[in-house]
């Protein structure tokens, strides 16, 4: 799957989050669309960091392999971009004033942005050689039960 044409949140998407902390639409559909391409660059960045970093995971961008395209389900990071676009409509709309209501509800979407991504990078399936079969699966965690 290719990062350049995956898709993670969507006008419909990130309007369903927009409702939680609004009851009214307080943007339009081209600022919703600006806040999701740099949702993805930013998610991306965070990604591909991460990948590097963490999971010392590395291709050849010499030969023009693409490190996010290693994510074989990118799916799992839409509801934390929904977040992200939803901090940043946020943000926008209350001018940067800390004491505003609305400044408040984006660092809550953002708060809740944190939490989606850490998740979605425990749901990581990746495919290092670009083949299309998952060579490392999501992480597994084991929970243990206490009485």
């Amino acid at each position: 799957m290719s990062w350049s044409t995956t898709t993670l949140s969507t006008r419909a998407s990130v309007k369903l989050i927009e409702s939680e902390f609004s009851s009214e639409s307080f943007v339009s559909d081209s600022q919703i669309d600006d806040k999701i391409t740099l949702a993805k660059l930013i998610i991306g960045n965070s990604t591909e960091l991460y990948l590097t970093v963490e999971k010392q995971i590395t291709v050849d961008e010499a030969d023009g392999d693409v490190l996010l395209d290693t994510i074989a389900n990118p799916s799992v990071l839409a509801l934390a971009s929904d977040y992200l676009v939803a901090s940043l409509l946020l943000q926008d709309v209350s001018g940067g004033d800390e004491r505003s209501l609305t400044y408040i509800k984006s660092e809550k979407a953002y708060a809740d942005y944190i939490v989606q991504y850490e998740s979605a990078k425990d749901r990581f399936n990746i495919d290092i050689d670009g083949d299309g079969e998952t060579d490392i699966y999501r992480d597994s965690h084991v929970g243990m039960l206490v009485r």
